[in-house]
């Protein structure tokens, strides 16, 4: 009964935390804010999940774990997410007119800078090779994108790689191209932070046909 007790315990205090989390919690930081060891944490995660009480994406190696009801009404949230985005973004280019790659770009890059600011230490991140820079980009992506997609680092040699991300908030549809600008400055704004001789352009796009949208990254050391 004491053992039942506990568990009941400690499975509402990870589903309070979670159920205050906007992208999910590893299991790191889950242990550090019921404060319980890593192993513990982990065992009841897995607990939890057979009982679906929770779920979990993949965000590169790690797991980042949510609630399961938010889980079950992903679609309808995703394509209500879409729906909002591609909104936004009509009225935007309405606004802006012939500008409207420049500037969703800066947008963009604002927008990394602030996600740098928020998830990612400055210390020691000068020190990381290009690969690492390239892995780093996809995971604080797909950490903060509004729809659950893959965003995957593709490494071509020592000083270029491709991030490649399907499914893409454009859908493919020509007038929400200036997305994929945007996110092409949210590339730019959190890799400066590391390497400052980086460029980044749009390699494929949905828009074009492609089945999903990429970004070739180049470093000039």
């Amino acid at each position: 009964m004491a053992n039942e007790e506990k568990l009941n315990e400690i499975e509402e205090k990870i589903l309070d935390v979670l159920n205050n989390s906007l992208f999910g919690m590893s299991i790191t930081e889950i242990a550090k804010k019921i404060d319980r060891n890593r192993m513990t944490v982990a065992k009841y995660l897995d607990i939890m999940h057979a009982k679906n009480l929770i779920d979990f994406k993949k965000v590169g190696t790690s797991k980042l774990w949510i609630p399961r009801e938010r889980t079950l009404n992903m679609n309808l949230k995703m394509a209500l997410i879409i729906q909002y985005f591609q909104m936004y973004n009509s009225a935007i280019n309405e606004y802006l007119g012939n500008k409207k790659y420049e500037v969703n770009r800066q947008i963009g890059i604002k927008i990394g800078e602030n996600i740098f600011e928020q998830y990612f230490p400055k210390a020691g991140l000068k020190a990381k090779k290009f690969s690492d820079l390239v892995q780093f980009c996809a995971q604080a992506m797909e950490r903060v994108y509004p729809i659950p997609s893959q965003i995957e680092p593709k490494i071509i040699d020592e000083n270029t790689a491709e991030v490649i991300i399907e499914p893409c908030l454009c859908q493919g549809k020509a007038e929400n191209n200036s997305i994929c600008e945007m996110q092409t400055g949210i590339i730019i704004g959190l890799s400066k932070h590391i390497f400052d001789n980086i460029s980044i352009e749009e390699k494929g796009c949905m828009c074009d046909g492609k089945s999903y949208c990429s970004y070739l990254i180049k470093y000039s050391p």
